[in-house]
């Protein structure tokens, strides 16, 4: 779903549009990542088991949004780009259990799954930062002379 939304955005609002998609995406992965964390005993199975349903489907929406963004970041050398996205979502689990969680120790049950809300958060507030000077941001379009020089 995340990358049937990003290219119907993109066929709307052209690279500004996948941006919105990652960033709506991310942001609500860590809201209902953050709602999963606050579900204790006293709730129903069934209230975590929706909770995380959703959450999980915002997850792959993300992750389609990854990928309809990859082909812009260095068209060049598309595949090297694309491997190492796909490589990373591995390699990034590993130095996160060991950089970011390992180091908590002994903990409650449910303190992980808030840290990493955080994270998911940061890194969804990261997507106004992005930047494509051919192609433009969130909240700008593409340079007027970089637009003219990709028509050339």
């Amino acid at each position: 779903l995340g990358g049937i939304l990003s290219d119907v955005l993109f066929a709307k609002f052209a690279f500004p549009g996948r941006l919105w998609v990652q960033f709506i995406a991310l942001f609500l992965e860590s809201v209902f990542l953050l709602a999963f964390a606050c579900i204790d005993n006293t709730h129903s199975w069934w209230v975590a088991l929706l909770v995380i349903i959703v959450f999980s489907l915002f997850t792959q929406m993300a992750c389609g949004t990854s990928y309809g963004i990859v082909p812009f970041m260095n068209p060049k050398q598309l595949a090297c780009t694309s491997a190492l996205v796909g490589a990373g979502g591995n390699l990034g689990a590993v130095i996160a259990l060991l950089c970011f969680y390992q180091p908590l120790g002994a903990i409650e049950t449910l303190l992980p799954f808030k840290v990493h809300a955080g994270y998911v958060l940061f890194s969804s507030l990261l997507s106004v930062c992005y930047y494509w000077p051919d192609k433009g941001g969130m909240f700008t379009g593409a340079r007027a002379s970089s637009q003219e020089s990709s028509k050339a």
